[in-house]
């Protein structure tokens, strides 16, 4: 009954662990995808805005055509 009980528990530990090891890869994932220049067509806006999770600040872009908006990273410097 011992052995059950401590296979059961490592179970849980391990599938808690790939959950919080996936979420944090996705996580990652995404802010990396955030960076990426908008595309031709995009317009610079005048808004800024930070991101309340990682404190990062980000510039809007705006198409016109399609009324889409991106929100990219901003650069420390500028």
């Amino acid at each position: 009954m011992l052995t059950f009980l401590a296979s059961y528990v490592g179970l849980e530990v391990a599938i808690v662990v790939v959950a919080v090891g996936a979420s944090l890869w996705a996580r990652r994932r995404r802010l990396r995808a955030r960076d990426v220049r908008p595309l031709a067509g995009f317009e610079r806006t005048d808004e800024v805005t930070i991101d309340p999770t990682t404190g990062i600040r980000q510039r809007v872009w705006y198409d016109p055509r399609s009324g889409e908006r991106r929100y990219v990273r901003e650069d420390e410097r500028a």
